[in-house]
């Protein structure tokens, strides 16, 4: 499937909102990439990822994105799938709280 993105905006750092030209949104924590993973280095300054955008096309968000083998960037459709799969989780947690085996 292609998604298009809308927006995407830092919530507090490292927690973004993205959200797709259908009105479908989330919030992607980068915590773990920026703490664990030295690609996501620069993402460590906060100004710097303050600085976060969509690429034109919709397809993709990310850093540095006009600058060819610098750019750190987020392809849309893993970014929807993860999302969703984050909501129905989130959701299927919250509705087994509300229900006890012994009922």
């Amino acid at each position: 499937m292609k998604y298009i993105l809308a927006s995407v905006e830092v919530v507090r750092y490292p927690l973004l909102r993205v959200t797709f030209s259908d009105g479908f949104s989330g919030e992607y924590d980068l915590t773990d990439m920026i703490h664990h993973d030295t690609l996501f280095a620069p993402l460590i300054n906060k100004g710097y990822f303050a600085s976060v955008r969509v690429k034109e096309d919709g397809r993709s968000f990310g850093w540095n994105l006009d600058k060819i083998g610098h750019e750190i960037e987020f392809c849309a459709d893993a970014t929807r799938v993860m999302l969703e799969t984050q909501a129905v989780m989130t959701l299927a947690q919250s509705y087994a709280a509300r229900f006890v085996a012994a009922e």
